[in-house]
């Protein structure tokens, strides 16, 4: 039986060169959540490598049959998801492209290996209705000290439609606020760079937030715009805050990411173009923002409800 790739306990053991490559991951600037995610990916390769050959996982004697058995095993026997999978095999092949970079392997057992297919997946976005819902349950349970910050979280992601990690990475320089109009500068994927112009309810949001956040005493020792009791938030928080007004408020399947496709999916129903919707989300390809163009299960549930006969 295979052990399984992600284990607790004890750390499995990393590639030799694998502080190396993140150094390198670091110098072309990508994020810290990214470097951590290729630490976890790699290590967890290592460790099923060494249980499963019964080596220890060194850049000569991986191989191609060795690749495949691992996402055999992540497909079959652990049952991961194929985005998952194909995220983990991602990992490999930018280590062994770094590693041919820097002459420590003519070639990459990734190459020949191809990715899960995996089924299209369709965006689920919600209706304005369903975000008041949520706002009305962080209005009524949220905490009096975090209420003002919940609030900018949702409306910051619900009108500029960002991403969780693009937001726990804002800092207050970030944020720029006037009378009548403010921008957001967002570090994207690729670590490239946006600006997104603020509307006048996420404007409102975030003042009221920047002025409870001035008042803690050790604001001024964190850069990061959006903190929590023991300093900047990280992505797993800002879900799990999320979560718990989404619960409350009986909105199935609601997360973060549901915001920025509800922001999307309002944006094109108001008759903005695919080009401006792709440019404000940050999608570096056309085909990915006209997902939000195909019916979700909110629009036949109000094509199907709009044929009810009056009693």
């Amino acid at each position: 039986m295979t052990t399984p790739v992600e284990t607790t306990g004890t750390t499995p053991p990393a590639f030799p060169e694998l502080d190396a490559f993140l150094a390198a991951l670091g110098r072309r600037e990508a994020s810290a959540h990214t470097i951590a995610a290729y630490r976890r990916d790699l290590t967890g390769f290592a460790g099923w490598f060494r249980d499963h050959v019964g080596t220890p996982c060194t850049l000569t004697t991986i191989t191609a049959t060795d690749v495949r058995d691992f996402r055999t095993t992540l497909r079959d026997t652990q049952h991961r998801t194929p985005a998952t999978i194909n995220r983990k095999l991602a990992a490999l092949r930018s280590y062994f492209q770094w590693a041919i970079s820097v002459s420590l392997r003519t070639d990459s057992p990734v190459t020949t290996v191809k990715d899960v297919r995996a089924e299209p997946h369709r965006p689920r976005w919600f209706l304005k209705r369903d975000v008041d819902r949520l706002v009305r349950e962080l209005d009524a349970a949220a905490k009096p000290a975090s209420k003002v910050r919940d609030r900018a979280i949702v409306f910051t992601l619900r009108h500029t439609g960002i991403r969780v990690g693009e937001l726990v990475t804002l800092r207050v320089r970030d944020v720029t606020l006037s009378d009548r109009k403010g921008t957001l500068r967002v570090l994207g994927k690729g670590a490239k760079e946006r600006t997104l112009p603020l509307n006048q309810t996420a404007r409102t949001a975030l003042s009221a937030y920047l002025a409870v956040r001035r008042e803690r005493a050790d604001s001024r020792d964190y850069r990061e715009l959006f903190l929590g009791q023991r300093g900047p938030l990280n992505t797993q928080a800002v879900e799990r805050l999320i979560r718990k007004y989404a619960d409350r408020a009986g909105l199935a399947a609601f997360t973060p990411h549901s915001l920025r496709h509800s922001f999307a999916k309002s944006l094109l129903d108001a008759g903005e173009d695919l080009v401006t919707v792709q440019t404000l989300l940050g999608h570096e390809r056309l085909d990915t923002t006209a997902r939000y163009t195909r019916p979700g299960a909110c629009d036949l549930e109000e094509a199907v409800g709009r044929l009810d006969e009056e009693p």
